[in-house]
């Protein structure tokens, strides 16, 4: 994870869940994305996957995906 992701990670974990959310929400990433990243930040990669039908490295790649939009409108 790079150092943009980490910041974006730590910004939201230092958020509210429901804030976090609505915030993640603003990006209008899609869907699978969005989910990703919002169940991984709250309850992790695995339940995730489990209950998406996705393998751990999928949901792990939308998260990238996720995290790199959200980078290129906050740091650019």
């Amino acid at each position: 994870m790079d150092k943009q992701h980490r910041a974006i990670r730590a910004q939201l974990s230092s958020m509210a869940p429901r804030r976090a959310v609505a915030y993640i929400r603003s990006f209008e990433l899609p869907p699978d994305e969005m989910a990703c990243l919002v169940e991984c930040d709250v309850r992790g990669c695995v339940q995730v996957a489990f209950e998406m039908n996705l393998s751990p490295d999928t949901v792990k790649k939308y998260r990238r995906k996720a995290y790199r939009k959200i980078a290129s409108e906050v740091f650019e």
